[in-house]
Parts: structure tokens; sequence; C-alpha cells
């Protein structure tokens, strides 16, 4: 009864005003109004995919990820799922523009897709066209109405790469009160660790937790062998220079790294700094040339071998770990703003890692601290030390990189164990062996 009160609720009030918001919000950014528009091309795709396909797959997997750091920590998932059932469908629908404008095709994926406004006439109508046989989400984008029609029409629901923080507001009042209900819905939840699935438990039955691991060791493991193929910069460029990579960065992340580096300079005059924004805006890129001086600055798209400069500003999406593998040191941002962002990446080539204090959204950032593979720096003096130390100590360099490669591989191995507890759930026989990244 309870339950159907919140369904009630939420569709009546909550949903509603959300997507109102939304709508109003895209008059003036442009990423809402992507992510707007993109949703209502998205039922005409699906009408496309039904005509083509709509009798032809016994098994479709219905993914959904936030953005496109989730659907890269997935690619061994989907790769797994295609192994074990070659006939299957793969649908990935995405929240943010982040994911679905920069991806446009991927082996074995069908169909790629916004999901629909999280309400319940536009979800029902996703479910009915395409009949998933499960839907698997992602780390921890759960909606309520995704999730409590997908439960109605009786598709089993999985979330995969489970993590939930200490002191999250999902386990505080009112979000707990409204999570019990929303998780109990779930066939299974797959946890990244025995952490997260001791907090999972304080919402729903312990016998739906599973602690498996994450899929993005095993990506990131797969992305290190495939970016050693692909150079991303001429040699000539770095070839007998100390090379900094600063990944993911925020402008809360910059105002502290550029005085850094500017001391770090003082010691190191040849050191190549390469800084790659997570949003490379022209107005953010311009502000970071002005901030370094334009006679410093070359960005990516402009590479020339035969000008070297101090810094590197990239100005495209989807390089940065191929760009890792030519660190001796990284820096990983987000993490003096709201949340780090992808420290493994770093972690698989045997870099050590610097992050700011905002990591604690981030179990692999919590491994690396406590193994000492990784510096927390709170300042521009932490960064300039800690750059300094490590670019002139090559033992401790070098120490600290193994004990950051060692928490990757270590922690690798989730994908078959969460293709294992798919297919026992939803009584699915593999065909092959899942495959390792």
């Amino acid at each position: 009864m309870l339950d159907d009160l919140l369904i009630v609720v939420y569709n009546l009030f909550f949903a509603p005003v959300f997507i109102l918001l939304g709508h109003v919000a895209a008059l003036f950014h442009p990423k809402v109004r992507a992510g707007i528009r993109g949703r209502y091309v998205s039922a005409g795709k699906i009408r496309d995919f039904m005509r083509e396909f709509g009798d032809s797959h016994p098994e479709l997997f219905l993914i959904h990820c936030a953005s496109m750091g989730e659907f890269e920590h997935i690619k061994p998932l989907i790769a797994a799922l295609k192994e074990n059932q070659p006939k299957c469908r793969i649908v990935v629908m995405f929240f943010s523009p982040s994911g679905y404008e920069n991806v446009r095709s991927h082996p074995g994926v069908d169909l790629f897709i916004y999901a629909p406004f999280d309400f319940w006439w536009p979800v029902r109508r996703l479910f009915q066209q395409l009949s998933p046989r499960a839907l698997l989400i992602s780390k921890h984008d759960v909606w309520p109405d995704q999730v409590w029609v997908a439960h109605r029409q009786r598709v089993p629901i999985f979330l995969i790469n489970a993590s939930l923080h200490a002191g999250s507001a999902q386990l505080r009042f009112p979000l707990r009160m409204l999570n019990r209900r929303l998780y109990r819905q779930f066939t299974r939840i797959l946890a990244i660790s025995p952490e997260d699935g001791e907090r999972f438990r304080l919402l729903v039955n312990g016998e739906k937790v599973r602690v498996v691991g994450d899929t993005k060791y095993d990506q990131v493991f797969h992305r290190a062998q495939e970016s050693r193929k692909m150079p991303v910069l001429p040699e000539a460029i770095y070839r007998n220079r100390p090379v900094f990579v600063a990944g993911s960065t925020w402008p809360e992340d910059e105002s502290r790294l550029l005085p850094a580096l500017e001391q770090v300079r003082k010691h190191i005059p040849d050191l190549l700094t390469i800084i790659c924004p997570h949003e490379p805006t022209e107005d953010h890129l311009d502000s970071l040339e002005e901030a370094l001086g334009r006679e410093n600055v070359i960005r990516f798209s402009r590479i020339d071998a035969s000008q070297p400069r101090p810094f590197i500003l990239i100005d495209r999406v989807g390089i940065l770990a191929n760009l890792y593998s030519l660190a001796q040191v990284a820096y990983v941002g987000g993490s003096f703003k709201q949340n780090i962002h992808n420290v493994l990446e770093p972690a698989a080539y045997g870099i050590p890692i610097l992050f700011g204090p905002v990591n604690q959204n981030s179990h692999e950032a919590q491994l690396l601290k406590s193994s000492g593979a990784a510096i927390e720096v709170r300042n521009s003096e932490d960064i300039a030390h800690g750059l300094l130390t490590l670019f002139t100590d090559e033992k401790l360099r070098t120490q600290k990189g193994q004990q950051a490669y060692q928490v990757a591989r270590r922690n690798s191995g989730a994908t078959q164990k969460i293709v294992t507890a798919i297919f026992q759930d939803l009584s699915i026989h593999p065909l092959k062996g899942v495959p390792h990244p």
C-alpha cells in the first residue's frame, strides 16, 4: 500500500516538477538542451530498432549508465554478455549527454539511446517496446519509475558495480525510506566492496547483496594494453622529458595546480605538463591558455613536434587513458570539487598518483592511499612538494608506481563474477567462458 502511495506521489508531484525544470533549464544550458532534445529523438530510434529487430531477439539486455564514465567501466561486461549469448541484443541508455553525445557505436551494442524521462508513461512505453530480459543499472544511477515499471513488468533488475559511500544521503531520512522500497525490487545488488555491501544491507535483505568487485579494474587493464598500441602524441614531443599528466581537471583543481607547476618548473625546467580538462569547452580552454601564458601552451588539435611547449592542453575527449601511458606522475581531478574521477587509469600503468581531499566517493582512491601508492594534497604547496619529491626520487617514484599497479591488479576479475551471478539468476546457461579483457 505504501509503495503504491509513493508511486502516485512521485508521479503526481516530483517527476513532473523535475521534467518541467529540465525543460526550463534547457533554454539556458546547451548540455541540458541536448539531453532534452535527445530524449525525443531516442523515441524514434527505438521505433526504428523494433521495426528492424522486433521479433529476432529472444534475449535483450537493457543497460542504464549515467554518463560516459560508467559506460567505459561496463565495456568488459558487454563483451562477456555477447561472448556467452551471441544472439542477444544489447541496448544502452544514458542519462547524461556526456555519454550519449560521445559514443556512436561500440562492438556488441545494438542501440544507444537516452533514458526516457523518469515518468510512468514514457518508461512503461520503453519496456513494452523492448521487452528486455533484464535491466542492468550501473553503479548508483537509480531512478524510481525505471525500477517500479521494470518490477511491475517482471523484468529482473541488477545493480552492477554497486557503490554507496559512507555518509551518503541515500542512507538518511527521507531518502532511506524511499530507497528501502526501491532496492527491494532488485533481483541482485552486486557491490564493489565488502564495505559497500554492508551499507546496501542497511536498505535491503542481505541475501540480495553479493560482493563481486568492480568491472572498471578489468576495463583499465584492457585500455592500458590497447593504448600502448595507439600512441596519441609524436614521440619527439615527450622523448627524454619528465611528463606529468593532470587528468579530468576542473577549475577548482587548476587553481591549485597552476601555482604549484610554476614552482616545480623552476627546478625541473624541461617538465612537460599535459592538462586534460573534464569539460574542454572553448571558454575553459581559453582561460587556461591565458593563465599559463599563450606562448607556453599548444592545444592537442594543433600539436606540432617542431615547436615543443611546456604545456599541452587537451581539447578532445576520450584519450585520457592513452595520455596516462606517457606519464611518470599523474594527478586526478575532481578531488577539489565534488567527486574525484577515475584513479585506476593511471594506476594500471604503474604511475604514482596525486589527488585532492575530496576522494571519499572512490573506493579505489582509498585503497591507493592506504597502500601508499597515492599522495593526498590539500593545497598548491602540497602539490609542488609531491611533484618535486616524485620527479627527483626515482626509487620512490618506482615504488609508489608498483604499489598502484598491484592495487589495480589485485582487484580485477569482477566481470566474470557479475556475468555468472546474472546468468544464475536468469537461469541462462553460458555458451562460452567469460573473456578476460
